[in-house]
This record gives structure tokens, sequence and C-alpha cells, in this order.
């Protein structure tokens, strides 16, 4: 039976479909260029989509060294040496211009066909009298000669036919000119497909990565968090509030957003992917507006809100006031605030939503962790209590 890997393959092929079609080159010109014609970008959907699936392909590879027998390791990641070779060949300038050279040729090759039928359908209507540059002859019918008055006779006079069919549209060619930028943009996304091979690959290579399951039989329970820096803050939480111990006993992922722990909450719920028995928790912000449900030995949860803190989004609202204006102080870009005014029945009311930068939550998680305390830390003692669910 061949082994199928669904989010290596979903990761790869969305990767390739940026490469592989001539569209999304097309699309990131008119994209560049400000001229995309709809008011949904698509082409941006699709890097987005591809970038979505990282996390999916990241974690499968965790599963399968955590879940998986020697064989399938070794089958895993022989494709993924594959599909690791492949892609840095699909991303190179010289691929991306000789597959623009063939579609430019193929797009080509059709235009002039299309004309060619176009030309031949217009010139082989029936109403149609003579061809382009046909010599016929016709009555002249004479007239007057100016103003001597005298009248011509009519006589027969050879012509030619000078009507033909216009061709008013363009070959629709795509613009060599920005392979060399397409070229560096496609790098860009390869990059992270690549890191997240190298760093399993690099040490299965080694021959570090060996089977767990054929060594033991006990698998530690996962918790799902939503973003790295959540890891890092529950970390530094428990070392602030002696909660070494709880943390000693779980492995804990961070899935690149809520949406991505909805997806892998469905996958679950189907309880057909794991090969071993392992509890999990999906953990969710405070913000995501979800519902702690729970099957079998996968739960999903939300973390507690603090309603009079600063800070109304993600992990961070767990931070009191005190910590987040001297980080503010700090830098005040940490940290945007919006008002929002509204009118309902006449009545005006106003709201101010403060939550992290997000270019600025790496820097800020850096600061907190340097510079907070165990009592600013108090409130993730509801996170431990949440991850005593599977411990």
């Amino acid at each position: 039976m061949k082994l199928i890997f669904p989010f290596k393959n979903i990761a790869t092929n969305n990767l390739l479909d940026l490469t592989d079609n001539r569209e999304n080159i097309y699309d990131f010109i008119l994209t560049q260029q400000g001229k995309y014609p709809y008011s949904e970008n698509y082409f941006l959907a699709k890097v987005e989509g591809y970038r979505n699936s990282l996390p999916n392909f990241e974690n499968e590879i965790l599963q399968i060294i955590n879940t998986s027998n020697q064989t399938t390791i070794d089958a895993y990641f022989i494709e993924l040496l594959q599909n690791f070779n492949y892609i840095k060949e699909k991303v190179s300038l010289d691929e991306l211009e000789n597959s623009v050279s063939n579609w430019n040729e193929k797009t080509l090759k059709a235009f002039e066909d299309n004309a060619e039928k176009e030309t031949q359908d217009y010139f082989s209507k029936e109403d149609r009298k003579r061809n382009h540059l046909e010599e016929y002859e016709e009555w002249d019918f004479g007239g007057y000669l100016g103003f001597i008055g005298k009248k011509r006779e009519h006589t027969k006079v050879k012509r030619i036919n000078y009507n033909f069919y216009c061709i008013d549209k363009q070959p629709d060619l795509v613009d060599k000119k920005y392979c060399k930028e397409y070229q560096e943009f496609l790098k860009g996304l390869s990059d992270e497909y690549l890191e997240i091979a190298r760093r399993y690959g690099i040490p299965y290579s080694k021959g570090e990565i060996k089977s767990k399951v054929e060594q033991v039989v006990f698998s530690k329970p996962v918790v799902f968090v939503e973003g790295e820096h959540d890891i890092t803050f529950i970390v530094k939480a428990s070392e602030l509030l002696n909660k070494q111990d709880i943390l000693a006993k779980i492995e804990l992922r961070q899935r690149g957003g809520y949406t991505n722990l909805d997806k892998i909450w469905e996958i679950y719920k189907d309880n057909n992917w794991e090969t071993v028995p392992q509890k999990k928790l999906l953990l969710y912000d405070c913000d995501t507006k979800k519902q702690d449900e729970e099957t079998g030995i996968v739960y999903k949860r939300i973390i507690q809100t603090i309603p009079q803190n600063l800070i109304s989004k993600g992990i961070e609202n767990l931070f009191p006031d005190s910590i987040v204006k001297k980080a503010i102080a700090v830098k005040c870009a940490y940290i945007d605030i919006t008002k929002v005014h509204t009118t309902k029945r006449g009545v005006i009311t106003e709201n101010t939503i403060c939550e992290v930068n997000k270019d600025e939550k790496k820097n800020f998680c850096k600061w907190i962790c340097e510079n907070a305390t165990a009592d600013d830390f108090k409130n993730f003692h509801t996170v431990f209590d949440l991850i005593n669910l599977v411990v």
C-alpha cells in the first residue's frame, strides 16, 4: 500500500502551482502594476493559502516522527528529499524564464491560429463578393467633366479590392522583464518550505531521527496554540509561576493562527489520523469567539478573557495594564489603539480597541519576557489550569 502524506502534498502542490501556472506570474505582474482587475486579489489569496498550509506541513512531520514506525518515517523523508530537490530546481531563474518562453510561444501560436481562423471565416462569408487584393472590372457611369459641363461616356474600368480583415487584439504575452522579480518572490516563498524541510531533514540524514513508537509506547499529550509568541509567553510563565513540571509532561506546538487550529480540530474529530492514542488540547485566544468542545481525548478550550485589561486581543489580554503601560512608555509602536464610534437608535457610543501591533509582536514578546514579574504573569494560572486537562 502506498503511503500518502496529505499535508506535505498540499504544501508542495500549493507552492508548485505558483511556479507552474502562467496565470500566476501574469497576476503577479498585474498586482505589481496596481492593475489587478478584480476587487478581491485571488493571486494573493493563493499565496496566503500556501503559507497557511505550512504549519500543517510541519505538524505532520512531527506527527510522523512521534507516532509512526521507522518504515513510515523513512518513506516520508525519501519523498521529502525528492520534493526538496524538485522545488529548488523549479524556483531557479533559468527554469522560470524557460517556462515563460514556452508559455509565450504557445500563447502566440494559439493567437495566430485563432486570427487565421477568424480571417478565413470573415472572407468565407456568403455576403462577401471579393477577396482581399482581388482584381475586378466595373462600369464607370461617367458624369460631367467639371465646369465645361461635358458628359463622359460609360466605360469599364479595372479596380483592386483593398478590403481586408483587421485584428485589433494583442497576444496576451508575459513580459519577461518581470521574471527576475517573480523569481525572487518565489524564492522567498520556497525558502519557508525548504526551511521546514531542512529543520527535520538534516537530523534525519545524520541518523538522529528514529521511531519513538518502536522504542516506547507512551506519547506525551500535545497542546496546540495559535502562534509562536504564545509558546514563548507560556514557557516564561512556567518559569515565573513554578509550573515547569506541567510543561515537562506535554509538547507545545504552534499552528499559525486560530483558523489552522480549526482545521486540525476537524481532522481530529474524524478519529482517523493518529496511530498512537495521545491527548490533545487546542488552546484558542480569548478574542476568537469559539466555544469549548471535546471529542474523545481531544479538547478545544478558550483562554479566559480579562475584560478590564487594556489589551483586548490575543493571549496578551492576560497581562495587566501596569506592565502594558510600561511597555508603551518604552516604545509606543508596540500597541495599536483604535477608537470606534457607533450610533444606535440615536445613542452614540465610543469603544477603544487596543491590540499588539502585528509587526511588533516579536519585539513586545521579547520586552515582556525580559521585564515582567511573576505578578505580571499571574493570570497565566488559568492557562495551566486548561493544560491540566491533558496532563
